[in-house]
């Protein structure tokens, strides 16, 4: 298979190679032991997903969904700690998504819904924010790749949706990128004895990965799609045994489509 670019529109292409430059949030005091209760969207996700796929008639017609969505829409993330507001900001980009996914009812995917990612505006913590905002300028500006292992766009080409708690945040997100790697079809695979075809989430996001300033940059993206073997280092960690030798990498087509079960 060749590694053409998965096709996409360009305001989703747009949202993947995004930098995440806004000013980061105020910090909250060093220990804060704040808690935010996730359960209404746990409850909902263990019922609708089995992180694959998700039964949206079932998310549709749940009370959990918008018990939680308005849970996010007066919560005070800046008075979280820092493991705390990660847990925070993943699960409500993907709470936002399955409401979007709801509302909408796209057939084919989420790319189907005029500007998805940059024009959909939702309450969360008090303002009206996309969810391009959300990940690039609170969740990605957390400055642990690890995020990416969250955060779920609808799309079979995603990691599985999964609802993540604070105390356990950093653990969860690399159990779930073990899970999503160990998937030949989306994560990762072997392509011969020394290659390896990554998601294209590494592509789009290379600075994450292998960056080169703080925060990362898309000078660091470009880096790595250059010399896609400076993803090697973060990623082996991560990957299944047999395919940690890989000294060379591409990259799979993403499946764009609607992650209906």
């Amino acid at each position: 298979m060749a590694d053409a670019p998965a096709p996409a529109p360009l305001g989703a292409l747009r949202s993947r190679f995004a930098s995440p430059r806004a000013a980061p949030p105020p910090r909250p005091a060093a220990g804060s032991s704040r808690r935010f209760d996730h359960e209404p969207l746990a409850t909902l996700v263990a019922r609708a997903s089995d992180g694959w796929s998700v039964d949206y008639d079932e998310v549709a017609g749940s009370k959990e969904l918008p018990a939680y969505l308005e849970m996010i829409a007066v919560a005070d993330p800046d008075q979280l700690g820092r493991d705390e507001a990660a847990a925070f900001w993943i699960n409500a980009y993907n709470a936002c998504i399955l409401e979007l996914i709801v509302r909408w009812r796209p057939k084919r995917g989420i790319n189907d819904i005029p500007g998805a990612f940059w024009a959909e505006r939702f309450r969360v913590a008090g303002t009206e924010l996309t969810a391009d905002v959300i990940e690039h300028a609170k969740a990605r500006k957390l400055g642990d790749p690890l995020v990416h292992f969250g955060l779920n766009c609808a799309s079979r080409g995603c990691p599985p949706l999964a609802v993540y708690s604070g105390a356990n945040v950093w653990p969860e997100l690399a159990s779930n990128g073990r899970k999503y790697l160990a998937d030949e079809s989306r994560g990762a695979a072997l392509d011969g004895p020394r290659r390896v075809r990554l998601s294209r989430i590494f592509q789009w996001f290379g600075g994450d990965f292998a960056p080169i300033t703080k925060p990362p940059s898309e000078l660091g993206t470009l880096l790595a799609l250059l010399r896609p073997q400076r993803l090697l280092p973060w990623t082996r960690q991560h990957l299944p045994e047999q395919l940690r030798g890989a000294s060379e990498v591409g990259f799979l087509e993403y499946d764009w489509s609607l992650n209906r079960a």
